[in-house]
């Protein structure tokens, strides 16, 4: 039973990951707006509540969230065209960093693995990719936004998540820490139209 919580969390992991990347292609058509972690694993009897985000998958998620951050930002820095989304880059790179670096300590003393470098799943792999072919600055810009609000609304859910149910203290309180200035980029991600 306990494996099979494993796998259906693990699961709603990776639909949390692959949903902006869906609805981004499909245009919104199908996805499922709701918090992975609200909702109950396909199959489960009504009232049966989400099992909580096994620590490892959290760490794993969060490390390659950031690694995300860094590198579109690194790409940001050297082809967005609006001079305040650069501004914005150099935000994520400073706050990405040190919040990476944190988590690397936060995962040691919680006793939880942390994955190697380069870190980036097949999803966040292809959005960077996608950033990288763009080479009008216009259009940069807005797929960069795009991503950026999409990224942020994710990690959001994640660090809320984790926080409200995760096991490790340690974990938690990096979420905790993390959560306000994830939010602050989403609002500033929000005024830049």
């Amino acid at each position: 039973m306990r494996n099979e919580l494993g796998i259906a969390t693990a699961g709603i992991l990776l639909m949390m990951v692959a949903a902006p990347a869906q609805s981004q292609t499909t245009g919104g058509q199908g996805s499922n707006h709701g918090t992975p972690m609200q909702q109950t694993p396909a199959g489960s009897a009504a009232g049966v509540r989400a099992a909580p985000l096994p620590d490892r998958e959290f760490v794993a998620a969060a490390a390659v969230a950031n690694r995300f951050e860094i590198q579109s930002a690194e790409l940001a820095l050297d082809r967005a065209g609006d001079a305040k989304l650069k501004e914005f880059a150099r935000m994520m790179l400073t706050d990405y960093k040190a919040a990476l670096a944190e988590l690397e300590t936060a995962a040691k003393e919680a006793g939880v693995a942390f994955p190697p470098e380069p870190g980036l799943d097949q999803t966040h792999a292809t959005k960077i990719a996608a950033l990288e072919r763009r080479k009008d600055p216009v259009e940069f810009d807005q797929a960069y936004r795009t991503d950026q609000i999409h990224a942020h609304q994710q990690a959001v859910t994640l660090l809320e998540t984790y926080q409200r149910i995760g096991a490790m203290e340690p974990l938690r309180v990096w979420a905790a820490k993390t959560l306000p200035a994830v939010k602050k980029h989403l609002v500033v991600l929000n005024t830049m139209n």
